[in-house]
């Protein structure tokens, strides 16, 4: 006669299911869309459903000189890393990055940073991911707050 199963193996065995089924569609939680923002989509089914292009620049402006520098991620990032600026995570983990670059190797102290970029997602028009009047070295990020630096994407 087989042995009934434990109550504990078998409450690790359904929450390790429930696990694999409802973490992929986390990014049901979110408003915005999702091919758009990527919130919810790291470790997710649709994680590499999309194809993002990008036009644009990110300016740095000194505060205590005035000078505006147009900024090349190219100039610091390999090919790969580039998809960076289509995230707004990982664009907030660079302009982390720059903030402490910038004073360190460009004398360049309390940065202003700006992102005027472009996306396209799956073909369709480019229009502004990012707020380009924001200053993101000053803007916070949060995975459960709406990110007020990241424009809506526009359905046409």
């Amino acid at each position: 006669m087989p042995r009934k199963a434990s109550p504990w193996i078998l409450g690790l065995v359904v929450s390790y299911i429930s696990l694999q089924i409802l973490l992929p569609l986390r990014h049901l939680l979110y408003k915005r869309e999702l091919q758009w923002t990527h919130e919810g989509s790291s470790f997710s089914w649709r994680m590499m459903a999309d194809h993002h292009e990008t036009n644009g620049s990110i300016t740095i402006e000194d505060p205590r000189t005035l000078n505006v520098y147009v900024h090349s991620p190219e100039k610091l990032l390999n090919e790969k890393q580039l998809v960076m600026v289509n995230n707004p995570y990982m664009l907030f983990q660079y302009v982390q990055f720059l903030k402490q670059y910038l004073p360190q190797q460009e004398d360049i102290k309390n940065p202003i940073i700006k992102a005027d970029l472009q996306v396209s997602v799956n073909g369709k028009p480019f229009q502004n991911m990012y707020d380009p009047t924001c200053n993101l070295s000053e803007v916070t990020y949060s995975p459960f707050r709406d990110l007020e630096w990241v424009l809506p994407l526009k359905k046409k």
